[in-house]
């Protein structure tokens, strides 16, 4: 099998949280909770599941101690500081660009919204037809 710098790469940080979760711990070590509400819309299981692979993948560490608790800390290993050039060229590609980028999110998001209306009238429609093959089926 060839490597792919890209695809390979891409195989471990790619996707919508693990950036978003490198970026959280770029300067700090968080626990599960403080990640989470770092991460508008993310849901306790995705986060899991995201740790999980990237423990896995050596970008970050869990440590775990106790105290009167346990408590669960996240922070990056030294591989997945290695990713920081690339999250601080997205911030700064994203902050440049970002009357572009909302535009094209906004537009994108009318588009869904228009084509799944269309998908739903078109589901309607052979909806009535069917009941109307099994209507004249039935006389």
């Amino acid at each position: 099998m060839k490597f792919s710098p890209i695809g390979n790469s891409l195989k471990l940080i790619g996707g919508k949280w693990k950036i978003m979760i490198l970026d959280s711990l770029l300067s700090k070590h968080m626990r599960f909770g403080e990640l989470k509400r770092s991460l508008n819309g993310i849901t306790s299981q995705m986060l899991s599941k995201q740790l999980k692979d990237m423990e896995r993948d050596k970008l970050l560490i869990k440590k775990i101690s106790k105290v009167e608790k346990l408590n669960t800390e996240y922070s990056l290993t030294d591989f997945g500081k290695s990713t920081i050039p690339i999250v601080k060229s997205l911030i700064k590609w994203g902050t440049f660009n970002q009357k572009k980028i909302t535009k094209i999110i906004r537009d994108d998001v009318s588009l869904s919204e228009s084509s799944f209306l269309q998908e739903r009238v078109i589901d309607l429609f052979h909806d009535e037809i069917r009941l109307k093959n099994l209507q004249r089926k039935k006389n």
